[in-house]
């Protein structure tokens, strides 16, 4: 540290003195008083407790319920977002943040861009999982009592619904919450039983007999969106033997005694006890060959397969078309009696097995169609457990077929097993509880979608996808449905509303007891189906017998007619927008559009968005035992650690931003500790862009202060194109649904275009220019346009930050931001011709800033030569003066000269020779030639004039001597900023420095720099700017001394010591942070810290 010490103090005008200690470390920031910089108590950054204390307190004053009821009871057209209702069985994750978010951001810009917004949250109620939390929850006697499941299982959904409803508005989902749609109220319950009606009438809905997806672990059938596919399942595939009875030996020249076996392959072993036919390919080309002694038939497509597992030498005798085995059979060794025929089928081929399929009628669907086809009788032997009926006998009857039922099987008939191989393969699993299904004949009730099919592909040609691309992808899932299974053998639900006849056990046609049945269920609820007999369903004329059906609406139907049971009068058109993950292509996007086809001809949506999955940051699913859970709560409030990394603290926003930055057009979303730690950098970069738009514009009133669009300056005008085409650019992303391109955008204009471009060209003159002043003001009116814009266009994405910016800019915090609307604008914004004049200029700009932007630009001259870059600058300048300025900040350097000469260069860049501006740090100070001499006595009636200086009176004379000379007064001139720099020197070391801003008044006599009694032998120097203009409102200067001598010092400051002890400047007037270096003592002394020798120094006060 230098020895020295610097004391510091300002003049009030002959009003007060307040003084400063300083070391001379801390003179770089002796001007921060002078300038004009941001002042704003908007945080950049928060710790967990604030951010949770202040979304808390926006989410009271933003509350969605009524910013919800506000929007809605606006006269304007309405848009119809369609929830897809969740289901009612737990807590949150992150894939309902995912979901719900999304649908909020798009819900919010609607409701800002001239739209009221239909968005009524639903919950699914219905269904296994909440059913099995029931079970679970009781003892085994009231778990055979469906009445007290249900019972339970409705609390269950209730409270789970609740929960979830609190953590939806937690997250600022801005729905309709005080009217949300549960598909267990009696009212939903009676329209979806309407729509039944309705298909059942139109012969739509039949019962038959048929294979479906079975659960055993679940006990009821399952519809294809129920299922989850396990890619890694292993199972064990058996190469197993039939033996033919009925081949033509004698045309292949083989032994009457010779037996020929037909080679099937099998992945499901467990059927093999119910064999019911060979089916092959009649277009495949097939073989009898030879191995060890034994002849077989397979596909020659199969040999090499079974070379490489058999490790045998294979003989092939013969060669044949498929064909050739129509009207061959088998003997079956679990049917030692019956001889089973060879069909072809279209299902068959050689990629896989050996070309032969081993088919079971009652447990495949292409074995079922191929019954169906030859008349065949199907017959299940498995049941409602997954076990094998009592009629396959004692050795496997009541076995698991799976598991314990096909070892048996294998073991029972391992002499007609040629070998077995283990295969991996992709295979259907109960989505609820994980376990692997079968496929099972059952008497189920269809929906016939055959007979639908075509219309709702037709339909679909109608509807947008985001991203398109999947709109090929659900046509063709849709094309490939088989018929829609839509019963269920559980309790929890709505009842199927069909009776039997007891005798025949077949359902009773009746429209009335259909149209009866529904109306009661419709005023009483479906517990009633439970709670009374059959015949108290039954219209007055019917006497027969009538048996309840014992079975439930699939939850697919359930939330399939939400179109009808949650729109109400909504349903006048189709929703606008459906949003769910891309599962729900198999799933609710099928079932709403299939219902909605048949009822009313029509797709129930016009747009589709799909978003992806949750997993975590290495690609694997969520699971607890894993222990890369990550809930919603933790994201906002930074709760735990995955592995040994702390998972950072986002707030609601974090969230919101968090989806839509990486849920958007993925099918996988990584969520993790370092994608967490980007979003946290990404919003606090828009964070602080709006801190700084904010402390940039504390004194910025827009009704007062605002410049006209004609007086702005032409860069301060293409900001404003850039501003519009933002703004464009933002409400084309919203209206494609891409929330994705949104925050891209967002965060490429406030780190690019606000940040580095607009702000860093701008922010001298904010700094620097007189408060009033037309640059200065010009460039505050543009940005208050930015921070007005840049919030309403992020305002769908964050509405808590960009509330939080609203408080902070007008002190008000509510939902004003969405009540104000899309900040839409003005057209004479966007300029085209100025923006392609523009241009060439900024490129020129990157060049020169690639190259030279490493290093202090202001320290370089631009001298511009290219002829089509001066053209562009006289079509946008008029004045040339104007021109060199603004480009000057432009490119950021120290001075810009258009240049007169043409040369090969497209600009010159060199050295400025000017010293440094100590207050704006510009290298553009010059001497003037005009050097002064004055003696400090002024004569009586004289004005006083900006150069004079005072004499020192007489009244202090004697503390210093006598005065020996005059002071020389110099000037400098600081070319674009009216930088006021005055110093007194002492044999070269600065003893007096005074900066006196642009906004205050420049009077000697009202700073009476005659107070200052050490001036002898020094000399006085002015750098005074030459845009320098005087305005009413004073802002004190700095005053700094700085000299090694502390004598002399000591003689400074007894002239302080004076002024506190005469009372003008009190304790109260010295900030806090210098109480402890300047004190006033009852002894008429004061305490003054020297860093010369770090002690403290008595100064006493000298009587004059």
């Amino acid at each position: 540290m230098e020895k020295n010490v610097i004391l510091a103090f300002s003049d009030f005008a002959m009003r007060k003195n307040l003084i400063w200690f300083f070391s001379t470390h801390r003179q770089k920031g002796i001007y921060a008083r002078t300038l004009l910089l941001p002042r704003s108590d908007f945080p950049v950054h928060m710790n967990h407790e604030e951010r949770v204390k202040m979304d808390e307190q926006i989410s009271t004053a933003c509350n969605v319920d009524d910013l919800y009821k506000w929007q809605w009871n606006q006269n304007k057209p309405t848009f119809v977002l369609h929830d897809g209702p969740p289901y009612a069985n737990g807590d949150v994750h992150l894939g309902h943040a995912v979901n719900k978010i999304l649908k909020d951001i798009f819900a919010r810009y609607k409701a800002m861009s001239g739209f009221r917004v239909h968005f009524r949250p639903g919950w699914d109620c219905h269904g296994l999982p909440v059913e099995l939390l029931a079970i679970k929850s009781m003892d085994e006697n009231s778990r055979r009592d469906p009445i007290l499941v249900r019972k339970r299982a409705k609390e269950f959904a209730l409270k789970a619904v609740q929960s979830q409803m609190d953590s939806f508005k937690k997250w600022a989902i801005m729905a309709d919450w005080k009217n949300p749609y549960l598909t267990l109220d009696k009212e939903y319950e009676g329209k979806e039983l309407e729509i039944f009606k309705i298909l059942h009438q139109h012969g739509l809905v039949y019962r038959a007999y048929r294979p479906v997806y079975w659960s055993p672990s679940s006990r009821t059938a399952l519809a294809e969106s129920e299922l989850e596919y396990v890619t890694n399942h292993c199972t064990e595939a058996v190469y197993f033997k039939y033996s033919v009875v009925n081949f033509p030996k004698k045309i292949l020249a083989l032994q009457p005694t010779d037996r020929i076996w037909a080679l099937v392959w099998t992945t499901m072993p467990w059927t093999l006890a119910f064999n019911n036919a060979i089916c092959f390919g009649k277009k495949l080309v097939y073989i009898l060959a030879k191995i060890k002694s034994e002849y077989y038939i397979f596909a020659m497509d199969a040999i090499d397969r079974l070379r490489n597992l058999l490790k045998l030498e294979i003989e092939v005798k013969s060669t044949f078309q498929g064909s050739f085995l129509s009207g061959l059979y088998y003997a079956c060794p679990m049917q030692p009696d019956h001889a089973l025929p060879f069909y072809s089928a279209e299902h068959v081929t050689s990629a896989k097995g050996t070309g032969l399929v081993h088919t079971s009628f009652a447990h495949g669907f292409e074995d079922f169609a191929v019954a169906v086809e030859h008349g065949e009788e199907v017959k299940c032997f498995v049941d409602e457990d997954g076990r094998y009926r009592r009629e396959l006998g004692p050795d496997l009857g009541g076995l698991q077929v799976q598991t314990e039922g096909q070892a048996a099987v294998l073991e029972k008939f391992k002499k007609y097993i040629l070998t077995k191989e283990n295969v991996t393969q992709s295979y259907p699993y109960d989505w609820r509880t994980k376990q692997p299904v079968i496929v099972r004949s059952s008497k189920q009730w269809f929906i016939d979608t055959e007979q639908l099919k075509k219309a709702a592909l037709d339909q679909l040609n109608d509807v947008n996808f985001y991203p398109a691309n999947f709109a090929q992808s659900f046509k063709e899932v849709l094309a490939r449905r088989p018929a829609w299974c839509i019963s269920r053998q559980r309790v929890w639900g709505v009842p199927v509303p069909i009776f039997y006849d007891p005798e025949t056990n077949e359902p009773i046609e009746s429209n009335s007891l259909l149209e009866n049945t529904v109306r009661l269920i419709q005023q009483h609820g479906s517990d009633i189906w439970w709670h009374s007999q059959a015949g108290d369903f039954a219209v007055d004329d019917t006497t027969m017998k009538l048996c309840k059906s014992d079975e439930i609406l699939d939850i697919w139907f359930d939330s399939g007619v939400s179109w009808a049971a949650a729109l109400d009068e909504q349903r006048k058109s189709s929703a606008d927008l459906i949003v769910e993950g891309m599962d729900q292509l198999r799933g609710w996007f099928q079932s709403l559009l299939l219902t909605s086809v048949a009822v009313e001809q029509r797709s129930p949506y016009k747009n589709v968005l799909l978003h992806g999955f949750v997993l975590d940051e290495q690609g694997h699913k969520m699971s607890k035992s894993v222990g890369n859970v990550i809930t919603p709560d933790a994201v906002i409030s930074g709760q735990g650690e995955i592995g040994s990394k702390q998972i950072p603290a986002v707030g609601v926003d974090g969230l919101r931003l968090w989806v839509a930055q990486c849920a958007a057009d993925r099918t996988h979303i990584p969520v993790g500790p370092q994608s967490l730690l980007t979003v946290k950098q990404t919003l606090g970069q828009l964070r602080s862009t709006l801190c700084f738009l904010l402390g940039v514009l504390n004194d910025f009133d827009c009704s007062n202060d605002s410049v006209e669009y004609d007086r702005l300056l032409v860069v301060d005008k293409y900001m404003l194109h850039v501003l519009a085409e933002f703004q464009n650019s933002m409400k084309s992303a919203y209206e494609s649904f891409s929330a994705l391109e949104a925050v891209t955008r967002a965060v490429q204009f406030s780190n690019g275009s606000v940040s580095k471009f607009y702000c860093t060209t701008v922010k001298d003159r904010l700094y620097c220019e007189r408060a009033e002043s037309l640059k200065r003001r010009s460039a505050q009116t543009v940005l208050h346009e930015v921070q007005t814009a840049f919030t309403s266009a992020v305002a769908p994405l964050l509405p808590y930050l960009a509330e939080e910016v609203h408080f902070y800019r007008n002190g008000k915090l509510g939902s004003f931001v969405f009540q104000k609307g899309w900040y839409d604008c003005p057209q004479q914004w966007t300029d085209k011709t100025l923006s392609d004049r523009m241009d060439p200029l900024l490129k020129a700009r990157g060049r020169f800033l690639a190259d030279y932007g490493k290093q202090n630009t202001y320290k370089f001259s631009i001298c511009i030569n290219d002829v089509s870059l001066k053209e562009n600058i006289a079509l946008l300048w008029s004045n040339s003066a104007d021109a060199v300025v603004e480009l000057a900040d432009l490119f950021r350097v120290g001075q810009l000269q258009i240049g007169y000469n043409t040369n090969d260069n497209e600009f010159d860049v060199a050295s400025v020779q000017h010293p440094l501006c100590s207050r704006c740090r510009r290298y553009i100070c010059q001497p003037t030639v005009e050097r002064k001499m004055r003696v400090m006595n002024r004569p009586e009636g004289r004005e006083s004039h900006r150069s004079d200086f005072y004499q020192v009176p007489a009244a202090y004379s004697n503390s210093v001597g006598e005065e020996r000379q005059p002071v020389q007064v110099g000037f400098l001139n600081c070319t674009y900023r009216h930088c006021d720099i005055y110093w007194l020197s002492d044999q070269n070391n600065p003893v007096l420095y005074c900066t006196i801003p642009p906004r205050g008044f420049v009077n000697v006599r009202s700073y009476a720099f005659h107070k200052w009694i050490f001036r002898d032998h020094g000399t006085f120097e002015r750098l005074r700017c030459q845009y320098y203009t005087h305005t009413p409102r004073f802002v004190p200067p700095f005053v700094f001394i700085l000299h090694p001598d502390l004598s002399l010092l000591r003689r400074c400051v007894e002239v302080v010591v004076d002024q506190i002890n005469a009372g003008r400047i009190q304790r109260d007037d010295i900030p806090g942070q210098y109480l402890k270096l300047i004190e006033k003592t009852t002894s008429r002394k004061i305490f003054f810290q020297s860093d010369v020798d770090n002690t403290t120094v008595k100064l006493e006060k000298l009587e004059h």
